[in-house]
């Protein structure tokens, strides 16, 4: 065992190894985390890489640092350990990458034969040759290990570039660039030491590990940014495979419902006893609210879907627009529109989305308004200033209680069990503002009215 007065160069390679053997726990714990998280085979396989790389690393710095350069079985000991900790790195990042790409398990059968060769080619690499000469110990020992795990790397970076299955992202490249780098760089610094086992003296720049620490900084914040890059691609695909269903669905559902209402009409006007009709008219009261409901997910459907396109839009015309989609709702005719139509009421903004915000807040402002008071309005007002712009929907309705106020964007909710209406609608708005960037804010007391502004920037 030497001394532990180390040299000015050991304390530094220490630094270094101590810092590889940290950054290697870090990548361990997060990409064991994010299994559990994600429950994917591919992120434990690669933790376990990590741990391997841990070992490695750890092992490696005790070789250089503390262990004299004897042939004492603990030495063989622990190069036996750095040699196998090495090649199951390698191993499991490649196992890893498979099970990524392929989405199945590694053959078991097959990585204990592979566990059971690096294990043999590990101990024999290390021990049946150490009494070799410093070429025949070098190139088995040290070069193997530096063979083995450029090869690895550049099979791995190549295997993550070429694969079709997932678009180039950043972190794609990424780790693609970084696994190549560090083959390339692995084997660079065997043919180095080869040449000058050799006695063919060939100076390197001794950046005591730094490049390596670099290296392996990328590969674990790249695997981290592929993974987040994936999981998005594939929360992309189901939310708009889930769309799609939720508007078909919606669609074929309103046609039965349809029909339904048209026999309901019918058995109203053919049934003669009361309470036949009584039961007609409970089952024409349940049916529009399904088919409100399913008319409001289609719409949530299509805001969605809608690509946008942001144009010149004029506020006059979207409310006539509108107007005409809600005039014949139960109450509008009683209900007067207070609006000054001015040629400066001009913004910036996307025709689809703003005409459904528009819609859901003047239909909320019809179904929940007063008409037992002596003049029920809507008043819609526009306001700029410099590129922001403010449009507000104030009615003198029913309003709402303070405390409902915070909750009224949820999706389904609706203040009591007696309420009108799906509980999707100002949920919509709110989506649909999302998605052009804008919000809304609401003032409201209850008996006297509510004020929704919708505030759009850049408009």
């Amino acid at each position: 065992m030497g001394s532990l007065n180390l040299s000015e160069d050991h304390t530094r390679l220490l630094y270094i190894y101590l810092a590889e053997v940290i950054l290697g726990l870090i990548f361990y714990f997060i990409f064991r985390h994010f299994g559990k998280l994600a429950r994917r085979r591919f992120l434990f396989t690669w933790a376990l890489s990590w741990m391997a790389f841990t070992i490695y690393v750890g092992s490696s710095g005790v070789l250089s640092v503390f262990l004299d350069p004897t042939g004492s079985l603990l030495r063989k000991a622990v190069s036996v350990v750095a040699q196998l900790s090495c090649f199951l790195q390698i191993i499991l990042i490649l196992r890893g990458t498979y099970e990524l790409v392929y989405e199945r398990a590694f053959p078991r059968r097959r990585f204990n034969m592979i566990l059971a060769a690096s294990s043999i080619l590990a101990f024999f690499s290390v021990v049946a040759f150490s009494q070799s000469g410093p070429f025949s110990y070098y190139l088995l020992s040290f070069g193997s290990r530096a063979i083995i795990t450029g090869i690895g790397f550049l099979m791995a970076g190549m295997v993550v570039w070429t694969n079709k299955k997932f678009s180039k992202g950043f972190g794609q490249q990424l780790l693609s660039g970084s696994l190549i780098s560090f083959s390339a760089y692995q084997l660079y610094y065997f043919t180095i030491k080869l040449f000058n086992v050799l006695g063919i003296k060939v100076n390197a720049l001794d950046l005591f590990g730094a490049v390596d620490l670099l290296l392996i900084c990328l590969m674990g914040m790249s695997m981290v940014m592929w993974f987040l890059e994936d999981e998005r691609e594939n929360l992309n695909r189901e939310n708009k495979e889930l769309d799609s269903f939720l508007s078909s669905t919606s669609h074929d559902l309103r046609t039965p419902i349809a029909s339904i209402l048209g026999l309901t009409y019918l058995g109203k006007i053919e049934l003669e006893e009361e309470k036949a009709r009584t039961f007609m008219n409970m089952i024409e009261e349940r049916i529009k609210r399904l088919d409100l409901v399913m008319g409001d997910i289609l719409s949530l459907s299509r805001s969605k879907k809608i690509d946008l396109k942001v144009e010149e839009l004029d506020l006059t015309k979207l409310l006539d627009d509108t107007i005409n989609d809600i005039r014949f709702n139960k109450g509008a005719s009683a209900i007067s529109l207070d609006y000054n139509n001015e040629d400066s009421h001009l913004f910036k903004s996307d025709y689809n989305q703003m005409k459904i915000i528009l819609n859901n807040l003047m239909a909320n402002a019809v179904k929940y308004h007063n008409l037992d008071q002596p003049n029920p309005f809507i008043r819609v007002t526009f306001k700029r200033v410099k590129q922001v712009v403010e449009i507000a929907v104030e009615d003198n309705g029913r309003g709402i209680a303070k405390e409902n106020i915070s909750k009224i964007f949820d999706m389904f909710y609706r203040a009591s069990s007696d309420t009108e209406g799906t509980g999707l609608g100002l949920y919509i708005v709110q989506e649909a503002l999302r998605k052009i960037k804008g919000i809304v804010l609401v003032d409201s007391e209850l008996g006297k009215g509510s004020t929704f502004r919708i505030v759009l920037e850049n408009a």
